[in-house]
């Protein structure tokens, strides 16, 4: 129990700081968001990993479960809007892809520390490259995965993992700097997912909680399905598990409003599924 009270009562406490930010001032955010991807996280990503003991088994595991998991989500949502004959195209992202970084990190990070954030980001890489690449194609039919190339997220994961497994040492007069740019990230994200919720007007109430809760439990059970048929355990496992099992991706509404590929529904999806996600992480992390 104080593992849980530990882990969600900080990460849901500033999600809701957040959001009543964006009840009491309209802000622009979006230079916030362009600092995370393009600096904060990167330095987080870099000194997460180069300071982990993973190493390349746990980073091939994690890699290919999470691909194993997202296209398996995927082939599902395929049957499902072909069994009830559906056009909603764009509930492909909010169903397939979960909000691995802005939610996963900081989860991950209080519920495991430093050790359970670096294998969380590596998750989070198969997440961003698949959404950037098969999401973008089905809600747009235009193969963009160089999308996910224009990011550092994949370079500082590299870096990272050469520094880790070769044993380079850094300065502490570098690391320093680099590790406190990073932690920034976690307040940070967490700050602009409230934000941008009370940007959301629930639509289409029944499809988006039919959607949510397929979300959240298929996630879960695939994860599930994935960590048995492969004898996963120990820290990866709980991870693969965490990981799979939150709520819809912030990028899933961005990029279908960028696309018009049903962007109220999605957004009502990411809606949902991230205050469900108040109930299923403790529940998840009393299972794990």
């Amino acid at each position: 129990m104080q593992v849980l009270l530990q882990t969600v009562i900080p990460v849901f406490s500033i999600i809701l700081v957040g959001y009543a930010i964006g009840r009491i001032k309209k802000l622009d955010i979006q230079t916030l968001i362009d600092v995370i991807v393009y600096v904060s996280g990167p330095c987080l990503i870099f000194s997460s990993i180069a300071s982990s003991d993973i190493n390349v088994t746990d980073f091939m595991t994690i890699a290919g479960a999470a691909l194993a998991i997202i296209l398996i989500m995927a082939l599902f949502v395929f049957l499902l809007l072909k069994l009830t004959y559906s056009d909603k195209k764009g509930l492909y992202l909010p169903m397939v892809f979960g909000n691995t970084s802005y939610l996963g990190y900081p989860v991950a990070l209080f519920a495991f520390g430093m050790d359970g954030l670096s294998r969380a980001v590596v998750y989070d890489m198969m997440n961003a490259l698949v959404i950037f690449s098969l999401g973008i194609y089905i809600v747009h039919h235009k193969n963009e995965i160089q999308e996910a190339f224009k990011v550092p997220l994949i370079y500082a994961v590299v870096i990272g993992l050469v520094f880790n497994l070769f044993k380079i040492p850094i300065p502490e007069v570098i690391f320093t700097p680099i590790e406190m740019i990073g932690m920034v990230t976690i307040p940070l994200a967490l700050l602009v997912l409230g934000y941008k919720l009370t940007e959301i007007k629930i639509s289409a109430a029944k499809i988006a909680f039919l959607a949510s809760v397929f979300r959240l439990l298929g996630g879960f059970l695939v994860a599930v399905l994935i960590i048995k048929l492969f004898s996963i355990d120990g820290l990866v496992k709980n991870i693969i598990v965490l990981q799979a099992a939150m709520p819809s991706a912030v990028m899933a509404m961005i990029l279908s409003a960028k696309y018009e590929r049903d962007a109220s529904l999605v957004a009502s999806v990411v809606l949902i599924t991230t205050v469900l996600s108040m109930l299923s992480i403790p529940l998840i992390l009393s299972i794990i």
